[in-house]
């Protein structure tokens, strides 16, 4: 199998930050996602510096964080004053702003695919959200033995093999993963990727006849890890790699079912790649791809941060989630454009080398106020490229080591930092 690497270049990363600024700074963004007469010309707080203060994901209190922005900027501004102006902008701005960052196909010069396929994983997670009537009528409350807070759902599509969210759905908890599921199949990143075959992934949490019917109908393909108890043609299958046929409602679905015990634990995996070579290690070396999302929600909770909401506002709480998401995705493009950098001046070297992850979400989190606000935007960026690139450190396989590790608690705007 062969695995086609797309080409971000730095100039790709210039030309997607000279969009971004082009997008924020038109009267025509403003005045689809903001009230009238909110943000004028000669206002102090302008609609764009409110924009780009967002997108830096303000992390330390909040009026720290405004004092250290507009310092230089002849700008007082009290969080009181930044609350009120954020709220009267849409979350949909920052909707857009994440969009900007999806389309791969516009992005890079070529695309990633696996053995012809464009591999997506689905997956959910809770994200924890600040006490606030607002939120908690919005979002809902969970509760369970001990006590009662409000929670929401993400679910993400993500691009494996481009390490791109390309969508997402960010509801209250009463909304469950499948429905999730079933609204993201109806993302523009699938039905508009027309050169390469669609395979989307999913964990037990989703397998229903409702989500096979709907990638069945799109024509995607998929891999679905399901439970014992699912459906009575795949329950009824013995260890081994079948075909069978589920007759349900007038319709008759062809599914393969591939069954093995895993640790005295059953492991099913339902699909319809049916070709030959595509056997049964096949498939569980593509069903193994989906654990990259779950690194990515990793990135999002401990780098990113993304439950350590600034506002505790429903639209403050959207804003934000979008602004994450933005991070992690430009994040991602610069770790490629400066892979694809490196990488062709290493061809002949006997070693393999990695990139530092975390470093770079933190440079795009603490520098994307200023890439999006200098006028010398590219300057700075090459510096930060050079800088991450400096990084880089040899891969070797075989070293295991202990290490300590930190964990992050949100707590309504602060972070408690543990070391163990």
């Amino acid at each position: 199998m062969r695995r086609n690497i797309h080409m971000i270049t730095k100039n790709n990363i210039y030309n997607l930050i000279k969009d971004i600024k082009t997008l924020i700074n038109s009267d025509e963004f403003k005045n689809k996602h903001c009230e009238k007469a909110t943000f004028t010309r000669n206002r102090k707080l302008s609609f764009r510096n409110v924009v780009y203060f967002i997108l830096g994901l303000p992390r330390k209190s909040l009026p720290t964080e405004l004092d250290l922005y507009f310092d230089g900027k002849n700008i007082s501004l009290s969080k009181q004053a930044f609350s009120k102006a954020r709220y009267q902008i849409s979350e949909n701005a920052f909707k857009d702003i994440f969009n900007l960052t999806t389309n791969i196909d516009s992005l890079a010069n070529k695309v990633n695919t696996y053995d012809g396929f464009r591999i997506f994983a689905v997956d959910g997670s809770t994200v924890s959200i600040p006490h606030n009537p607002n939120t908690e009528k919005t979002f809902g409350i969970y509760k369970n033995n001990h006590s009662e807070y409000p929670m929401a759902r993400l679910t993400a599509l993500y691009d494996v093999t481009n390490d791109l969210i390309v969508d997402a759905k960010f509801t209250g908890t009463d909304i469950g993963e499948r429905e999730h599921a079933i609204d993201l199949l109806s993302s523009p990143a699938l039905l508009n990727n027309s050169k390469s075959k669609n395979l989307v992934i999913f964990d037990r949490g989703y397998p229903s006849r409702a989500l096979i019917h709907e990638l069945e109908n799109k024509g995607f393909y998929y891999i679905i890890r399901c439970y014992t108890s699912f459906i009575s043609c795949v329950n009824e299958c013995p260890k081994g790699d079948y075909i069978v046929m589920d007759y349900h409602q007038n319709r008759s679905t062809k599914l393969r079912v591939i069954k093995e015990t895993v640790e005295d634990s059953p492991y099913i995996l339902i699909s319809n790649l049916f070709e030959t070579h595509q056997n049964k290690e096949y498939l569980y070396h593509l069903y193994q791809k989906r654990w990259e999302v779950e690194t990515k929600y990793g990135e999002l909770k401990t780098h990113i941060r993304v439950e350590n909401f600034s506002g505790r506002n429903p639209r403050a709480i959207y804003q934000e989630l979008y602004a994450a998401l933005f991070i992690s995705n430009l994040s991602a493009l610069i770790k490629s454009a400066v892979e694809s950098d490196f990488e062709s001046s290493l061809i002949t070297s006997k070693h393999k080398y990695q990139l530092n992850r975390s470093y770079i979400v933190g440079v795009v989190c603490r520098y994307i106020k200023k890439l999006l606000y200098l006028f010398d935007y590219k300057k700075k960026l090459g510096i930060l490229m050079s800088k991450i690139k400096k990084l880089k450190s040899i891969i070797r396989p075989d070293r295991h080591f202990d290490r300590n590790s930190s964990h992050h608690k949100a707590t309504n705007g602060f972070y408690i930092r543990v070391n163990i």
